[in-house]
């Protein structure tokens, strides 16, 4: 799945994903209907996506295609809310399109952030930050960057 990565914590109903240097569209729907078909049992929880890493340009059409593909997918009706940790003004704006796009489709809260405890406080998840840190640690140490 290239540079794509999930991790679900069972006992805090929390979906981690990490999407590093250039993703392809393709990966990351082939990560997304992964994460369906393993979630398909599981009624309701919130994801937190890092992006931090991530070294894609704002792209209109991909926003589009990602919302296309929720718009179909029934992941999305699990989803409480998603938070996005990013680190450069390249992934908010692409952050903050998708997120307009979206609300169109559906009204799923979802907040942009510059580090990862906020973002897990305001998905009210008592997850260690030291856990998420060393499974986002681990994958990005595993992947080589472009």
């Amino acid at each position: 799945m290239g540079n794509s990565y999930y991790n679900y914590v069972e006992e805090h109903k929390l979906l981690i994903e990490c999407f590093c240097g250039e993703t392809k569209i393709e990966d990351v729907f082939e990560l997304k209907n992964k994460i369906e078909a393993n979630l398909s049992q599981v009624p309701k929880f919130s994801v937190l996506v890092d992006i931090q890493e991530n070294t894609d340009k704002p792209f209109h059409k991909m926003n589009d295609a990602f919302i296309e593909f929720y718009s179909k997918s029934e992941l999305t009706l699990k989803i409480n809310r998603i938070a996005v940790v990013t680190d450069t003004p390249s992934q908010v704006v692409n952050t903050i399109l998708f997120i307009d796009g979206l609300k169109e489709v559906f009204d799923i809260p979802i907040r942009v952030f510059s580090s990862l405890e906020p973002a897990i406080n305001w998905l009210h998840s008592d997850v260690s930050i030291d856990k998420i840190k060393s499974m986002l640690e681990g994958f990005k140490n595993t992947i080589v960057l472009k």
